[in-house]
């Protein structure tokens, strides 16, 4: 069974977190090889410390370079409202995503200075609904929860994949969004909730989850073991380690 993980960056970070940088990508598959990960969605963090064009960049020649190593990886990019042209367009992102190997995007209005709301990001996330581009909102990724409320009440249909490393346990937080949007995955990177991933599955099933470690913020192997431990079925189990993030990509439209 291959594992695949929903939540991967490397790139120095320059401010001390996360408390463990992984500078480069051969840092991460050192890691990855050694936990028997075989791949998955990863971020550079370049483009939140050095520029976004210049991280988006490095990831897409990080990737392609991976996949001709028959690497199974695909890159994030962070997005930007379009009016200063700093990424491409909403009508075109699909399309380039797919030149350049990215599967997914994320959103740190915090960290890249814009404003988040329907003026600024509204054509981006009409066109990612429709395209079921999945796009990652988290609050490691200095969203609050109030705004990925507002988010998924605005664009119901939206490939979302939710994270909330701020709140412990998780439920209250996120299973009102599990329970009301369809399309919404869980990712599981920061769930240590007793019986958590149990509860999850048999409220939801297992399609709404996703394996991720958020290395290297946090240990590769402390979601391998509360995976591989839950009392579910094997068959749950490998949708959430590997199953699932694939039928997420596949159901994505670029073109």
């Amino acid at each position: 069974m291959e594992i695949l993980d929903c939540n991967l960056s490397f790139g120095a970070t320059n401010n001390g977190e996360p408390y463990k940088n992984c500078d480069t990508f051969r840092e991460l598959l050192a890691e990855l090889d050694r936990a028997g990960i075989g791949g998955g969605l990863v971020r550079c963090a370049y483009s939140d410390t050095v520029g976004v064009r210049y991280g988006n960049d490095f990831i897409a020649r990080t990737v392609l370079s991976a996949r001709a190593e028959n690497r199974r990886f695909w890159g994030v990019w962070a997005a930007l409202p379009p009016f200063t042209g700093e990424t491409p367009s909403p009508a075109n992102l699909p399309g380039v995503m797919a030149k350049n190997g990215i599967g997914a995007v994320y959103v740190d209005p915090q960290t890249h200075r814009y404003e988040l709301n329907s003026l600024t990001m509204g054509d981006f996330f009409a066109v990612m609904e429709d395209c079921r581009i999945p796009v990652l909102l988290s609050t490691a990724h200095n969203l609050s929860m109030a705004q990925i409320y507002a988010i998924m009440e605005n664009f119901p249909r939206l490939t979302a994949v939710v994270s909330d490393g701020d709140c412990w346990p998780n439920g209250r937080r996120l299973y009102p969004l599990a329970d009301r949007y369809e399309n919404l995955r869980l990712d599981l990177s920061y769930v240590m909730d007793a019986g958590g991933v149990e509860d999850m599955t048999a409220r939801f099933g297992a399609k709404k989850l996703l394996f991720g470690t958020a290395f290297p913020a946090r240990y590769t192997g402390s979601m391998l073991a509360v995976v591989r431990a839950a009392a579910i079925p094997d068959a749950d189990r490998e949708k959430i380690f590997g199953g699932n993030l694939e039928d997420m990509l596949k159901e994505a439209r670029f073109s």
